[in-house]
């Protein structure tokens, strides 16, 4: 099954004539705008579809199938995105399927909570890290913090107590310390269920807050740990749906399990498996203007004046998609209306 072409969506909208037969004023065009932008706005997000393909093919051959058929494997943001993902289908049959994730080359620090509304510009990259980390050492995955707010990395199968996050209610504490004993990817696991996430430290003032929490000689676990695993599209997502074991080293490629427990695990990119493809569908918007002017509105100059007003009236609003003329067959934008 490919990807629907872009739909169109054409609609009717105010008009405004000058009655005196002038060029329209910007101020004029900014209130037929304002007649308009309500049917624009959330209309021009792209939106993604994805696609089962039950044709077992190697990692490599999958991808390239999805690239010439749609737009590239299957990139998952959250966890609404798998439920999404796998509500297309009855998997009874099917232990697993390729995703677009692939180990890489490189490797980054990065947060488990994946919610970008959590985070401002540069949040993201506050870390206060102990001295000499982190090591970077073969198999140290995974962070703690110590009683003195440093981090450090560590293995992620060590048992250790952990800090969770908590934001589902304003009126609870943000961040708990659990004082069970499990590994990483356990954590996180419990974290995700009963709370948010494990922890992520945003500032200075966060960081206090966790180190608080943690007794004298403690290391728990928090959120932050060690990606070698990077999108086939080249998305930034840090979203992972591991199961707890996982990746365990069988392999440089992701398969989404199919049935329970429905995460994901790391595998022989050789392997043949079905996999699940991406579409990106583009919704647009017509506007349709009607100018009462005695100049040329197909004058170049006046075409970019008027489209540069238009432009900006929607970035105020919030829709950043660029804006183009429709060409007449004729070569020209404006057609002049017959007179009665």
């Amino acid at each position: 099954m490919r990807a629907s072409r872009p739909r169109t969506i054409s609609t009717s909208i105010c008009t405004l004539k000058p009655s005196n037969g002038a060029m329209m004023d910007p101020m004029l065009l900014l209130v037929l705008m304002s007649c308009a932008i309500y049917r624009v706005t959330g209309t021009l997000n792209p939106s993604k579809i994805f696609y089962f393909v039950n044709q077992p093919k190697a990692f490599d051959e999958a991808q390239r199938h999805c690239r010439d058929a749609h737009t590239d494997l299957a990139t998952l943001r959250d966890r609404a995105e798998v439920d999404e993902l796998l509500a297309l289908e009855d998997f009874t049959s099917t232990a697993s399927a390729w995703i677009g994730l692939k180990k890489t080359s490189q490797s980054q620090w990065q947060w488990s909570l994946a919610d970008q509304d959590f985070y401002k510009d540069g949040k993201t990259g506050y870390i206060q890290w102990g001295r000499s980390e982190p090591t970077n050492t073969p198999g140290e995955y995974c962070s703690v913090m110590d009683d003195q707010g440093n981090v450090r990395d560590t293995t992620c199968q060590t048992q250790r107590n952990f800090i969770c996050y908590n934001g589902q209610n304003s009126n609870e504490e943000k961040h708990i310390l659990v004082n069970d004993l499990k590994s990483w990817r356990e954590a996180q696991s419990y974290c995700r269920q009963f709370h948010t996430d494990l922890a992520s430290v945003r500032n200075p003032e966060e960081n206090l807050q966790i180190q608080k929490l943690i007794p004298t000689g403690g290391v728990p676990y928090i959120g932050l740990y060690r990606d070698v695993f990077g999108w086939s599209d080249g998305d930034s997502s840090s979203f992972r749906n591991w199961d707890p074991y996982q990746p365990d080293g069988s392999g440089d490629c992701v398969a989404q399990r199919l049935q329970d427990p429905r995460l994901w695990v790391d595998e022989t990119c050789s392997s043949p498996k079905p996999f699940f493809c991406y579409a990106t569908v583009v919704f647009k918007q017509v506007l349709r203007l009607e100018l009462g002017s005695d100049r040329d509105v197909n004058d170049p100059d006046v075409k970019a004046t008027i489209l540069q007003e238009i432009q900006q009236r929607l970035i105020s609003q919030g829709v950043t998609e660029s804006v183009q003329w429709r060409q007449q067959p004729d070569g020209n934008i404006f057609q002049a209306r017959a007179q009665s």
